[in-house]
């Protein structure tokens, strides 16, 4: 009997040491599922579908911040024609204008936006009925742009160059990436 009792209680002890070991497996996975990647701009347009809908930092010179909302800015690396759009999220609110030219580092969840012809459909639905607050507009910080947002033939204009665009690609659609920011820091 006391074999038996010693042989249980041996028996109970493995037991409970492969169960902390399996804890303690799962709490460093959760560990790296959480873990953010600090990427540059250049990093992040290397391989963009990689991030989506994880959360990064990404690193980039600020070339823009929209001064009649202050909820986007853009930011770029190397090349200053690939910008990457970064919204502010609830933590934020708005980015100061003022840090135009200055590096930053942005936290949060990588978006892609697809658009494809039913997109561009409800987009110009939303035109014929004249919504000014639509969600379809599609803003990527061009040169000039706060001058045509009130015109629609802007948009149209827009509409047929994403057309023109889909026409091109080997897809069915187009992707735009950004960020939904959390926090920023400027570097100094």
């Amino acid at each position: 009997m006391l074999k038996n009792f010693l042989f249980m209680a041996f028996v109970a002890i493995i037991l409970a040491s492969c169960g902390g070991n399996t804890n303690q497996t799962q709490s460093q996975a959760e560990a790296e599922a959480t873990e953010i990647i600090t990427l540059t701009v250049d990093e992040f347009w290397a391989n963009p579908q990689e991030f989506v809908a994880k959360e990064v930092a990404v690193k980039g010179m600020v070339v823009h911040v929209c001064h009649h909302s202050g909820k986007r800015m853009f930011i770029v690396g190397n090349n200053p024609d690939e910008r990457f759009q970064v919204k502010a999220g609830d933590e934020i609110g708005t980015f100061p204008i003022e840090l135009e030219g200055s590096m930053v580092e942005v936290k949060g969840l990588a978006e892609e936006l697809r658009i494809d012809e039913a997109y561009l459909q409800n987009w110009e639905n939303e035109l014929r009925a004249d919504n000014p607050e639509s969600e379809l507009k599609i803003h990527r910080g061009e040169e000039g742009h706060e001058h045509g947002e009130e015109d629609p033939q802007y948009e149209w204009d827009q509409i047929a160059q994403y057309r023109e665009m889909l026409a091109e690609t080997e897809d069915d659609h187009l992707s735009f990436y950004s960020l939904a920011a959390s926090s920023f820091v400027e570097i100094k």
